[in-house]
């Protein structure tokens, strides 16, 4: 584990049973703050790094809690393996290797906050774990359709022999057969099955739509919500915002501001965003996004020295 004299993110290699490493980040509760109840652990979307969210993680720690960060095998990242051969379910994997690594660290109070496809993948576990809370935002609850809107294809309708070798999103090449072919085999597609996996959730569960979302349907997400069998489930809208919340400063800091009082409001029990936050300088975001690309960098190089 490495943490800089001028660096608050502590690195982890969590090795697995296969020989594969994830990477995860930890950041602590600043000084002087009042402590949370629970940590929290941050799903990054796809396409996305866990130091794309030092921003977020700056907000949490200042509002007293112990942030978990980490990056998905077969992912954009640290973690081990190529995006091509990344599926839903290596992200489930991936997802919950990491949460049993907190468990045995005695990390027994988790909060998950996940993104865009990851939200899926929570949407997937949350029965599965014992989990405080959950909070979503731009969440994936109808993988099909996502995806027709982000290929501008339907390529699930395709047979598997018909299908391109990659799939190019976001300028990543997404291996297609490996993808779809996880998608059917475990049920990933389809708004039902979502909806079957989330119905009996027994935790506390915000999720964030945006406004001008082209991606995710909000009345979709609303439907997954009025299939859950629990009061303490609300739906809340990013206004302003598209799918990507990093468009600009504005959506960025309105982001960075409701997950925060989501994660406030969910460690007391309850639903309602109407709670005190402390909200960091610019200048700090800043400067720990800079350290942290820095910190990427010398990992990827192969110039960090562990202890």
């Amino acid at each position: 584990m490495e943490n800089s004299d001028d660096l608050s993110t502590i690195d982890h290699i969590i090795s697995l049973k296969n020989g594969k490493i994830i990477r995860a980040w930890e950041t602590l509760p600043k000084e002087n703050t009042l402590k949370k109840n629970n940590t929290i652990l941050i799903a990054s979307g796809f396409a996305r790094r866990m130091d794309h969210f030092a921003g977020l993680a700056e907000y949490l720690s200042c509002n007293g809690f112990h942030v978990i960060r980490y990056d998905s095998l077969h992912h954009v990242g640290l973690s081990s393996g190529n995006i091509n051969e990344f599926s839903m379910s290596i992200g489930k994997e991936s997802l919950l290797s990491v949460i049993e690594w907190l468990k045995e660290r005695n990390f027994h109070k988790l909060g998950l906050v996940a993104s865009s496809l990851s939200a899926r993948i929570a949407y997937e576990i949350a029965n599965e774990i014992d989990l405080s809370f959950l909070v979503t935002a731009v969440g994936v609850v109808n993988l099909r359709d996502t995806l027709e809107k982000s290929l501008k294809y339907d390529y699930l309708q395709l047979p598997i022999h018909e299908l391109p070798e990659d799939l190019d999103f976001e300028g990543h090449n997404l291996g297609s057969k490996i993808f779809v072919s996880d998608c059917f085999k475990h049920n990933w597609d389809s708004l039902d099955s979502t909806i079957n996996k989330m119905k009996n959730l027994k935790i506390p569960f915000i999720a964030f739509t945006a406004n001008d979302d082209s991606w995710v349907k909000q009345n979709e997400v609303l439907k997954l919500i009025d299939n859950i069998n629990f009061e303490k489930c609300k739906l809340y809208s990013l206004i302003g915002s598209s799918h990507d919340l990093g468009e600009n400063l504005v959506v960025l800091r309105n982001f960075y501001q409701s997950v925060t009082k989501a994660a406030i409001a969910l460690d007391n029990e309850s639903v309602e965003l109407d709670v005190d936050m402390v909200e960091p300088r610019f200048e700090d975001i800043t400067s720990i996004t800079v350290k942290e690309r820095r910190l990427k960098n010398k990992i990827e190089n192969g110039s960090l020295e562990l202890a």
